[in-house]
């Protein structure tokens, strides 16, 4: 990063959790916590930004303060101090329901299942992780109230052609990611990504891009990489998102957001 830019301090700070914040125990470190604490202290905005759901944010939420976080890449807009759901960008199941099926009209293999709002969280078809509690039902059933994320499970080698199918089959209706989970799709909303739905959120609190810098390690942070003026990817991210960003940080385990965040926090 050019030392003119390490100079001024980020007004806005995008932190992704798992691969980035979270460490290899599932946790945020103390020295991660802390200079978010300061960050926020200094009067920067923090915002945590993940493909987790609302349900999975339990583990970390001590650490995190009275932060904004971006759900589900960005479909759920949550105030963690008051639990409000403050935007929802939902899917049209309906929409999801026709691509799923014309995927699997080529013959490819996968199963499916979809987020709902916080109060309804996951259901799936039949065969979708199994042993894992939740309702189970037909394509048809699943998609038949809100959906706020689509989730596709290749099997086994298909993964790469299921991906190809959905990324270039739909590309004026859905947004396509994945964050890490292995054989895992995920599908929102066209314009969904932690990178537009940010971009909003920035310009009512009066904040430009330019004033940004974003933490990540997976395909579904670079929408983020490419709206912050200032990207750091962890050193175990994937090489296209180290591509992207203006700088390579640390390891996730080794305290990497801190190391960054302490130039000025």
């Amino acid at each position: 990063m050019p030392e003119a830019a390490v100079a001024v301090a980020p007004r806005l700070i995008l932190v992704d959790l798992d691969g980035t914040l979270v460490g290899k125990n599932h946790e945020v470190s103390p020295r991660n916590a802390s200079a978010l604490e300061r960050a926020t202290a200094a009067g920067a905005r923090v915002v945590i930004a993940t493909g987790r759901p609302v349900r999975l944010l339990a583990p970390v939420r001590a650490a995190l303060g009275h932060s904004i976080a971006l759900c589900y890449n960005g479909a759920i807009v949550l105030d963690l101090a008051s639990d409000e759901v403050l935007e929802a960008h939902l899917l049209d199941g309906r929409v999801f329901q026709r691509a799923v099926e014309t995927v699997r009209a080529s013959g490819l293999q996968f199963i499916v299942a979809v987020e709902g709002l916080p109060e309804v969280g996951i259901r799936g078809e039949h065969g979708f992780r199994e042993g894992y509690d939740m309702p189970r039902g037909t394509l048809e059933e699943i998609c038949d109230s809100g959906v706020v994320k689509g989730l596709i499970r290749a099997k086994g080698d298909q993964f790469g052609p299921v991906w190809d199918a959905f990324s270039t089959g739909f590309p004026d209706e859905l947004e396509v990611t994945r964050s890490g989970i292995e054989g895992l799709i995920e599908i929102s909303r066209l314009g969904v990504s932690k990178g537009g739905v940010i971009d909003e959120l920035a310009r009512g609190w009066g904040i430009d891009a330019s004033e940004a810098i974003a933490f990540g390690d997976m395909p579904n942070d670079l929408e983020m990489f490419r709206w912050a003026g200032r990207s750091v990817a962890m050193g175990n991210a994937e090489p296209e998102v180290k591509l992207a960003a203006t700088e390579v940080g640390a390891h996730h385990d080794e305290d990497a957001v801190a190391q960054v965040l302490e130039r000025w926090f």
